[in-house]
């Protein structure tokens, strides 16, 4: 009897506990096909410029029917604000085509502002040769080639301490605000998808999260989480 009272409370109790949910997310599934993601869903070029942007594109996709398509052109950016403490994840996926030549960077910064200043934390690129490099401390992962690999950076702005993650494996730890230029700030400024004159680069299904809770689709969130703490 008190038992399933206990069970009776306990359940309406749960019902009222709103369900955890991104900070922010992007699928890019709600744009047209072929439209650029300048000035959609607060995308924007590097230093404001049009000639920066990057393509909305049905070739591939993580979550249908759409991904961003990278082109050699392009330095596409997302800013990010408020961001000054605690313990953050963010996630995303990407893909590299069988054939693909070049080298294409996937940034983060702790400081961005149209014109400057910028400082950077973590600059990560893939390769034509077969790798994913991270600068400046020069640590490498095979590249994975022709599948959805998804990326997660772990950043604890309050220890600040950064792990970034490629297909389940470490590439690299090290400090938020000294990560790649030095004398940052406990920041998180904005995300930024170079193409470097390389070839085409997709990336779907981004998710900034408070640690603990767990992305969608995120298949490796569940094994190497514990290494965050």
């Amino acid at each position: 009897m008190y038992l399933q009272r206990f069970l009776g409370l306990l359940a309406a109790v749960l019902i009222l506990v709103p369900a955890a949910s991104a900070d922010w997310s992007e699928n890019f599934d709600s744009y047209a096909a072929g439209s650029g993601m300048i000035g959609q869903g607060g995308w924007e070029g590097w230093d404001a410029s049009p000639a920066a942007d990057a393509l909305v594109s049905a070739l591939y996709s993580l979550s249908s029917p759409h991904s961003v398509q990278i082109l050699p052109t392009s330095d596409l950016i997302h800013q990010w604000s408020g961001y000054t403490s605690g313990h953050w994840v963010l996630t995303c996926w990407s893909f590299v085509p069988d054939g693909w030549t070049g080298q294409s960077y996937f940034l983060l910064l702790n400081t961005y502002n149209h014109g400057g200043p910028y400082n950077w934390s973590c600059q990560v690129s893939f390769n034509g040769n077969g790798t994913v490099l991270s600068d400046p401390e020069g640590t490498t992962l095979p590249l994975i080639w022709n599948q959805w690999t998804e990326i997660i950076v772990d950043i604890d702005l309050d220890l600040d301490v950064q792990t970034f993650y490629y297909g389940g494996q470490m590439l690299y730890q090290k400090s938020w605000i000294d990560g790649v230029s030095g004398a940052g700030a406990a920041n998180l400024g904005c995300v930024d998808l170079y193409g470097n004159n390389a070839a085409y680069v997709y990336y779907d299904d981004f998710s900034l999260c408070e640690y603990g809770y767990s992305p969608t689709q995120s298949a490796s969130w569940g094994q190497i989480k514990d290494n965050f703490r």
